[in-house]
């Protein structure tokens, strides 16, 4: 799998290393936590991250706040996933009286599970990272976009002038679209917000092989906007010297 996400990015004219990649977990409700989505949204980030960092991605969780968690480090990935992924599935009658993992344990300090607001979330993000010498990708997965249009409109255009790409992780409703589904609308508005991409299709149970084409799908656009010529002039750019394989 990483000798097959590693030729994608060559695809893409990327250079492992110029690169920081940047998860983010909406916890505002368990059930994604007590099923499969946190757990494959986890692995196919670290994925993408072997591939164009040189360390694993950073991975921070929002509800009521947003915070960064503890470094998933080198060969522990499974016992990561395991203390921060997981939640044991809520009893049917009453509560569970069990201490849980690191995660059930930090539920009241991160204020998890209670809805979580996007804007806010990419606000922090945007201030945290927003002096990096080298372009960062931010895997944003997101739940719910409930009254959060305007504000996430506005942390786009933010945004616009640092060097984060937001790629969306959503499966939101086509009936009532927010604002990260008509990101082509919000682009003819607003030209400068070249730096956001909706992915509805990160979730699905694959094969290895289409494993890696989806996640060769969510850089694709990262990519894309790596090379523009702004971000040559800023000096930031992820754009290898070597031709496309």
């Amino acid at each position: 799998m990483g000798i097959l996400m590693r030729l994608a990015v060559r695809v893409s004219r990327l250079r492992k290393g110029q690169s920081k990649v940047v998860l983010v977990l909406c916890g505002g409700y368990r059930g994604p936590f007590e099923g499969e989505r946190i757990r494959r949204t986890v692995r196919r980030g670290v994925r993408i991250a072997d591939a164009l960092d040189s360390s694993p991605p950073d991975v921070w969780i929002y509800g009521a706040d947003c915070h960064r968690l503890p470094a998933i480090k080198s060969g522990s990935l499974e016992a990561w996933i395991a203390d921060w992924a997981v939640l044991a599935r809520s009893p049917v009658f009453g509560k569970s009286k069990e201490n849980g993992n690191p995660l059930a344990r930090s539920t009241e300090e991160y204020g998890l599970f209670k809805g979580g607001s996007v804007a806010s979330a990419m606000k922090i993000l945007r201030t945290e990272y927003r002096s990096s010498r080298v372009p960062v990708l931010v895997l944003f997965h997101v739940e719910s976009m409930e009254g959060e249009d305007s504000g996430v409109a506005r942390e786009l255009e933010k945004a616009s002038v640092n060097s984060l790409f937001w790629q969306f992780l959503a499966q939101l409703d086509e009936m009532h679209p927010s604002v990260l589904n008509r990101l082509d609308d919000v682009r003819r508005e607003r030209p400068s917000i070249t730096n956001a991409h909706y992915n509805n299709s990160w979730d699905m149970d694959t094969s290895v092989g289409m494993d890696t084409f989806m996640q060769y799908g969510m850089i694709k656009p990262y990519a894309r906007w790596a090379r523009e010529p702004r971000r040559r002039r800023l000096g930031c750019s992820a754009l290898s010297t070597e031709p496309p394989q």
